[in-house]
């Protein structure tokens, strides 16, 4: 499929701030299943400087700097990107150290995957849920994986929340509700606790018949020998396929903030998004 992607953002201060040096992460990945064909972001003001980087974990991003003093802040980015994986499973595993759990890797891919195996809140309640629902399917990966995601799915309230960090699991696991990256930080959680790596996906969904226009998304992957990264939706209850469209991921939401920085000033700031994701073919 090829969809085009426009993502406005709206920086706007109670006075004029001096904006310093941003981060931002709002180009998709390109990978075996994912081609950018065409890709453009443009700032309002313009920026003094701009240069594409690597982040630390691979993301491609822009390093972005202003000159003066402003007020607001407009960067708006246009995409065309084609996806292409139709089926999550087409991948065959046979390391039984993972695809049994709780999961353990070859100690060389378990010393590279540490920052996704760590735990930041290890709490016991979520390890002993997500050790019932792993012992109702047997202690198999994969089942386990789609029925954690189902089960956040139908048990937890989705919600809108635009701005402020990620809930941690644990606030999350007790509301029963959250945002798409509160819900994907639970998933994560319940996954790290049967020795499964996991990071957080940021991204973009195409929900056909959406008519309120969209948001930017957030999802988990989880690192299986025989697979490598694959995606899994606990706000849609899916496993990932030609519907998502990754931008950046880290071993923690804020590695794949969209943008990252800070303004010198008085007063408080107010943001602003729009997002339209259409497909082409």
């Amino acid at each position: 499929m090829i969809y085009k992607i426009s993502h406005r953002i709206d920086f706007h201060y109670d006075e004029a701030v001096s904006i310093q040096p941003l981060t931002i992460r709002l180009r998709p990945r390109s990978d075996g299943v994912q081609r950018v064909i065409q890709w453009s972001c443009h700032f309002t003001p313009h920026s003094s400087a701009s240069t594409s980087i690597l982040d630390v974990f691979g993301n491609v991003a822009q390093q972005v700097s202003f000159d003066g003093s402003h007020r607001e802040l407009t960067i708006q980015v246009e995409s065309q990107v084609e996806a292409s994986r139709l089926n999550p499973f087409d991948y065959l595993s046979l390391d039984s150290r993972v695809t049994n759990l709780p999961a353990f890797y070859d100690l060389d891919i378990g010393q590279a995957l540490a920052p996704n195996l760590h735990r930041q809140t290890m709490d016991l309640e979520i390890g002993h849920w997500a050790g019932e629902i792993s012992g109702s399917v047997g202690w198999q990966t994969q089942p386990f994986l789609l029925k954690l995601c189902e089960t956040i799915n139908r048990d937890y309230t989705s919600e809108i929340r635009l701005e402020g960090a990620t809930f941690s699991p644990t606030n999350t696991f007790s509301e029963k509700r959250g945002a798409c990256r509160d819900l994907a930080a639970l998933f994560m959680d319940a996954a790290r606790s049967q020795g499964l790596a996991t990071r957080f996906v940021s991204g973009y969904v195409y929900e056909p018949g959406r008519v309120h226009g969209s948001e930017l998304h957030a999802w988990a992957e989880v690192y299986l020998p025989g697979g490598g990264w694959r995606g899994y939706d606990p706000s849609l209850g899916v496993a990932v396929a030609d519907l998502h469209i990754p931008v950046a991921a880290g071993p923690e939401p804020q590695w794949a903030a969209p943008t990252e920085g800070c303004y010198f000033g008085r007063g408080d700031s107010k943001i602003e998004y729009e997002v339209q994701v259409t497909r082409l073919q």
